[in-house]
């Protein structure tokens, strides 16, 4: 039996890549907020996954969480079956997996651009497919959430190489660049401008695909939500390869010097927690979401950003460890000798002016990365 039932009025809500690291806190999320839930995975196993996590089992959702396979929302009609299906909105977390230094410069197009724009075109496909069905009853759009990146619309040589300052609603377009100079992994800078290149081209696409469609533009409206490197918590991981698996989460870019690794290309400064990622999909499926009322917009484009310039990756993080995580120093699974250079940006996401909510300081979310990080490591020392 459920125990935490949805409230009366708010419409079900398509999640793709419900597994995913965003996703599955977007999932979370959406049902503590009072949203029933149609959840897109790639398979069973996945399923299965989502129903075991400690927060669902909490939640109890019941038929508040139901799900619908898709294996590859790049393929063509991938979407159809969900269309069939009644949802009042989409929140879009899928989108291609992949480690930069591992991805060779020849699949880039295959499996990098073509599944992020393919996909998302078939999601806005999906929702005008679902508008049209559903019609205009209500008198409201139906609301697209997309998570996309904040290199969408920083210069990609801006976000590594040059300090920054991104303000509030200052959302330049730009083409991307390149090549980059290479480093000890060859690939790993061109693999991210790459990726930053698809970004850019998808969210451009969702701006195009209402320009040039008077429908589209009277029956949606799209939220492209910009964050910056993501940390924390991984509920879904259950072991410490799981847990730095996958370009959307940043747990295996922070850990690389905190285990050890003197790296050596500058991160990007800017990070976010997971959880206030998660809620601001949340938040942003509200048709009185207040952004929209007052730019009179069918489109939004949003920074997801802590807000703090101090490089607390470089040193605020070692410092964490230093204070609280020696025994793990001591067995080896952490390391204080590694080294992270920074590039420090600002980017200016006024939270609570945007979102209601203030985001978690720095401090907030290493913690949680690395506690579950240091748990995962026990268990598997213990097996």
């Amino acid at each position: 039996m459920a125990d935490h039932m949805a409230e009366p009025g708010k419409g079900k809500v398509l999640i793709t890549g419900a597994s995913s690291f965003v996703g599955f806190r977007t999932v979370v999320s959406t049902l503590e907020a009072g949203y029933p839930v149609l959840a897109a995975v790639p398979h069973q196993e996945e399923v299965d996954r989502i129903l075991a996590a400690p927060s669902i089992k909490r939640l109890k959702p019941g038929a508040g969480l139901s799900f619908i396979m898709v294996p590859d929302i790049a393929e063509t009609d991938s979407l159809k079956e969900a269309v069939k299906k009644s949802f009042a909105s989409i929140i879009h977390c899928d989108s291609p997996q992949f480690v930069p230094f591992l991805m060779p410069a020849d699949q880039w197009n295959a499996k990098i651009n073509y599944p992020l724009i393919r996909g998302t075109n078939n999601v806005l496909s999906a929702a005008m497919s679902r508008a049209e069905k559903k019609g205009k009853s209500d008198g409201r759009r139906m609301r697209v959430v997309i998570t996309s990146s904040v290199t969408a619309c920083i210069p990609y040589s801006n976000y590594w190489e040059q300090e920054t300052f991104m303000s509030y609603g200052n959302y330049p377009e730009f083409a991307p660049e390149g090549p980059f100079p290479p480093t000890s992994r060859p690939n790993e800078r061109s693999a991210w401008e790459a990726l930053a290149n698809a970004r850019f081209e998808a969210m451009r696409y969702t701006r195009k695909f209402l320009a040039e469609s008077s429908a589209a533009s009277s029956r949606l409206s799209i939220v492209n939500l910009m964050p910056t490197l993501i940390l924390g918590h991984d509920e879904l991981a259950n072991t410490t390869r799981q847990f730095t698996n996958g370009w959307q989460s940043g747990n295996l870019w922070a850990l690389r010097h905190l285990q050890g690794e003197k790296v050596d290309i500058k991160l990007p400064s800017p990070t976010i927690y997971i959880d206030d990622v998660a809620r601001a999909h949340t938040v942003a499926l509200d048709h009185a979401f207040k952004e929209f009322q007052a730019r009179k917009v069918r489109t939004l484009d949003l920074y997801l950003s802590s807000d703090e310039i101090s490089g607390g990756l470089a040193f605020e993080a070692q410092d964490i460890v230093k204070r609280d995580y020696m025994d793990a120093v001591n067995k080896g699974w952490l390391s204080l000798e590694g080294e992270q250079p920074i590039n420090r940006i600002r980017i200016e996401a006024l939270p609570l002016k945007t979102f209601g909510f203030e985001f978690a300081a720095f401090e907030k979310q290493i913690k949680s990365m690395l506690d579950q990080f240091v748990a995962l490591k026990a268990k598997e020392e213990r097996n």
